[in-house]
């Protein structure tokens, strides 16, 4: 970040580029999950026919490989995260272009401010509801990729593992508060 950029600019382009992160993670998420539904209904799909065909499984082979496929590829198509993988990619895109607008180096006047700060919620009125560990989390990522070495809460396991499921916003604001004191 450039010295030339006066805070309310700053603090604009630092939360462009925290929704850029938080969409790219949220991406690679649904992108995870769908791959890996892919991967278990080749795998079960392959099984059930084995074991089919085969008789060197278990009776209950087949019917549990099959089970499997069925469950996983229904959940995958009821969340959609095909879809919802495509809308945080488009999401962040358009975070990224809003960021180029930065790109001269300085501060914004006030009718150039307006005009980001409009178009950013503009972006923001089609996101979906915003997980707030996984927001913080991004923050203190964004801190950290722009040189800021200052301590930081650690998030435990269990919450970085539920950041993408569940929103855990009181614990969110008790990690940021702690993080600023």
């Amino acid at each position: 970040m450039t010295e030339d950029h006066d805070d309310r600019t700053y603090d604009l382009l630092f939360g462009i580029r925290r929704s850029v992160r938080y969409h790219m993670h949220r991406r690679r998420f649904y992108e995870l999950w769908n791959t890996t539904t892919v991967v278990v209904a080749a795998v079960g799909g392959t099984a059930a026919v084995t074991a089919f065909v085969g008789e060197w499984t278990a009776p209950w082979v087949p019917a549990a490989a099959a089970a499997l496929t069925a469950v996983s590829g229904a959940l995958d198509l009821a969340v959609g995260t095909g879809r919802r993988a495509g809308h945080h990619g488009d999401l962040a895109r358009q975070f990224i272009n809003l960021e180029k607008r930065f790109a001269r180096g300085v501060s914004l006047d006030d009718t150039e401010f307006a005009d980001v700060t409009k178009a950013r919620l503009d972006i923001e009125s089609s996101e979906p509801p915003v997980l707030r560990l996984l927001d913080a989390s991004c923050h203190f990522e964004l801190l950290r990729s722009l040189g800021d070495r200052g301590d930081r809460p650690q998030i435990p396991f269990l919450r970085r593992v539920a950041m993408h499921w569940f929103s855990q916003t009181a614990f969110a604001v008790r990690l940021q508060s702690r993080s600023v004191a």
